[in-house]
């Protein structure tokens, strides 16, 4: 059977309970890691100004680009060198965090350099905190990709989600007590300091006795990261280049705008994710070992990606302005027309092409793509947004995405010895578009909303996912089969 066509659900994700599981339980924590970004926004835009709250996202702005150039992706590395070599795992520990503290400073030197040069035009007033937090923020905080490495989601559970409790916590009493952004800043970046502290006790405590030099680790995990992290970089200053442009030359009100508009990006980015980091570390652990199909749980992998991602662009268009006034008043509707841009790049992110070349220890290519994204953004925004704003500032990150994208299949195809129709499971792409669009065709038809009011939304949803789910089994899509037959067992007969 060619590695294109379709495969039987026998030898689908579903048929890896392990690999399945720890993708739920890996997307569920996820999920509760991104809580602040998620759930604050929603309580902050009614107890801050949209001034206020663009000053706000100013200062995570810069600290999200200074932390992806301190934190470089070393600790990633752990989900590859764990797995690959659990008995040497404390030892990467203790050089991820030797790595990280001296790249975190290089990084803040940097900054501050750069910052001091341009008299203020880079940070400004931000300056000292999104320093400081930084370097509290990244460092020793090694514990979810040593536990990813280790196939232990249960224990990122309650790491991530007791962490992001307590941030959330933080920023909410500090915003309805003051009002002000300072204020919440500096409660951050107290909560940090006892993290950072609890961190190192624990670590010590327990790799004592068990790190042991091994020749070459060094150089071995060098080697690894620096390609991993620069890529990591390249994509975060993707990300952030268009908000940075808006802040720059439109204000924070724009940015507010911009960030209610890319809401979503952080629940795209735990889907996606979720599923690549359960994968990694079983494609790191057959690295090197016989294998027929070494990209066929990969592709299934980008099935599962479809199933979740196509529908949820579909809805987010159809419903962007509704959703936009409810979550955050009439105030920031003009996000809508950003949402319906943005949700675009959810086609792209079906496709985790980062995965395979992690996988493989070919992490060069991921560099190459991130580099042409970011110089194609750029130029897309200077021309972009002054004459159309904030939709110029979405759609030049969206085509920079689908840019890299289209490189790093081309990269991928040649690495891997395939060709294009060997790539993904092409047929069952197809279905899962064709299950999208009749599922859309009730909800843009019929005006939910003008007939029902805003609670129209909730029989909207249910027709779009009764009519999804009902189309993936009329087209057999094996995801689908096996899903209804699971259904169909008694409760105690499922695994």
């Amino acid at each position: 059977m060619p590695r294109g066509s379709t495969i039987p659900v026998t030898r689908g994700v579903f048929a890896i309970p392990n690999l399945a599981r720890r993708a739920g339980i890996i997307a569920v924590t996820r999920l509760a890691n991104q809580a602040l970004i998620l759930f604050s926004p929603l309580i902050l835009v009614r107890l801050l100004s949209v001034a206020e709250f663009g000053r706000y996202r100013e200062f995570l702005l810069y600290v999200g680009l200074l932390a992806a150039l301190a934190a470089f992706g070393i600790n990633n590395s752990l989900m590859y060198f764990v797995p690959a070599r659990p008995e040497n795992a404390w030892r990467f520990v203790r050089q991820a965090v030797v790595l990280t503290a001296f790249n975190s400073l290089v990084g803040v030197l940097l900054l501050v350099t750069l910052d001091t040069l341009s008299g203020g035009a880079v940070v400004g007033e931000y300056l000292a905190p999104v320093c400081l937090y930084t370097l509290l923020f990244v460092n020793v905080d090694f514990w979810e990709f040593l536990w990813l490495g280790l196939k232990r989601p249960g224990a990122v559970f309650v790491y991530s989600s007791g962490r992001v409790l307590a941030r959330m916590t933080v920023v909410i009493v500090a915003a309805s007590v003051s009002g002000d952004v300072n204020t919440i800043i500096t409660a951050l970046i107290a909560l940090e300091a006892l993290r950072l502290a609890v961190s190192i006790v624990v670590w010590r405590r327990m790799a004592r006795g068990a790190e042991h030099a091994v020749a070459g680790s060094w150089r071995e995990q060098l080697r690894f990261c620096t390609p991993v992290g620069t890529a990591l970089v390249l994509v975060t200053a993707n990300k952030s280049l268009a908000g940075l442009f808006v802040a720059k030359a439109m204000g924070p009100v724009a940015l507010a705008h911009y960030t209610i508009g890319t809401y979503v990006e952080p629940i795209i980015s735990v889907l996606r994710n979720s599923i690549s980091d359960a994968l990694l570390p079983e494609m790191a652990a057959r690295d090197g070992k016989a294998d027929a199909d070494p990209l066929h749980l990969w592709r299934r992998t980008t099935v599962v990606s479809a199933i979740l991602l196509l529908p949820a662009a579909v809805l987010l268009h159809r419903y962007a302005a509704p959703l936009v006034a409810t979550l955050f008043s009439n105030e920031y509707l003009p996000a809508a027309v950003v949402v319906q841009i943005y949700v675009l790049t959810f086609i792209r992110e079906c496709f985790d092409f980062g995965v395979l070349l992690r996988a493989i220890n070919r992490t060069a290519p991921m560099v190459a793509g991130n580099v042409a994204a970011v110089v194609a953004n750029l130029v897309l925004l200077a021309v972009l947004i002054p004459p159309f704003g904030l939709a110029g500032a979405v759609s030049a990150f969206v085509f920079s995405r689908f840019l890299d994208a289209a490189y790093l299949a081309w990269r991928t195809l040649d690495l891997f010895g395939v060709r294009l129709r060997e790539l993904a499971c092409w047929g069952d792409l197809a279905r899962v578009v064709a299950a999208t669009a009749v599922a859309a065709v009730p909800i843009y038809a019929f005006d939910w909303l003008h007939a029902f009011g805003l609670v129209g939304i909730v029989p909207a949803l249910v027709v779009f996912a009764a009519t999804f789910a009902l189309a993936l089994r009329v087209l057999r899509l094996p995801e689908a089969v096996e899903m209804f037959r699971r259904l169909r067992q008694p409760l105690g007969a499922r695994p």
